[in-house]
């Protein structure tokens, strides 16, 4: 067995409340994408538990969690299928108003009408290659299809220009109002999109808040804020 000096988290509490908004911001290595992992039981927690509605997550039927809980990961995962299936994936009582709902609050209608056979192009290891903006902008797509009671979202936006992001940014507002929903924030813009920041250093909690309440009043908040400008500068 690891000892406590294996483990990635400690002492990590913090509440997410009903259609709240909450970011998760800290430096590489803090913890922010082992967090996001354990709400859809990508891996099991060894102490402690995640909660949803006061039941622990393991306690879940995996099928019943994830009818609950959709995610969008950095490195998004598609398959050798149409972009209609990968986008409705889990989600074979979706219509094509669905994914048509889906794709624009991704801000990927005008790419994939583009493709050779719109929704029908195959796409994955034996179909067409995709960027990786296009890919993170389908695997967002399938996250907020149907508007999920709860959404998890590790930088799903990483590969896009800042121009872009906030096109989706913008969109993906009307999903958040109904969604309770934890992502991972790499750039300002993205932690500004919360409700509340929670800010992880060491692989634990330093402080939580509004963005606007943390700059204010946390010299190391800014610290990491400032790294992140530097990153989408860098990046734009």
């Amino acid at each position: 067995l690891p000892d406590a000096s294996d483990h990635l988290l400690h002492d990590v509490t913090f509440d997410v409340r009903p259609g709240e908004t909450v970011a998760l911001v800290g430096n590489t290595g803090t913890g922010k994408s082992v967090l996001t992992t354990l709400i859809p039981r990508l891996f099991d927690v060894d102490g402690g538990a995640i909660t949803l509605d006061g039941v622990d997550v393991r306690s879940m039927r995996l099928a019943d969690l994830r009818s609950v809980v959709s995610v969008a990961f950095e490195e998004p995962v598609l398959f050798s299928a149409s972009v209609r299936e990968n986008v409705a994936l889990g989600r074979p009582d979706a219509t094509d108003e669905d994914v048509a709902e889906a794709l624009e609050i991704a801000h990927a209608t005008d790419f994939v009408e583009k493709l050779p056979w719109g929704l029908d192009t195959r796409i994955g290891e034996q179909g067409l290659s995709l960027s990786g903006g296009q890919r993170q902008r389908l695997a967002l797509a399938r996250a907020v299809l149907g508007r999920p009671r709860v959404l998890v979202l590790d930088d799903p936006l990483s590969a896009l220009d800042v121009d872009t992001e906030a096109e989706v940014q913008s969109r993906l507002r009307t999903v958040l109002e109904n969604s309770t929903t934890v992502l991972v924030a790499h750039r300002p813009s993205t932690a500004a999109l919360a409700d509340r920041v929670v800010h992880l250093g060491h692989g634990t909690v330093m402080e939580t808040g509004t963005h606007e309440h943390l700059l204010a009043t946390s010299a190391a908040y800014r610290d990491v804020m400032g790294s992140m400008s530097g990153a989408e500068r860098d990046h734009g």
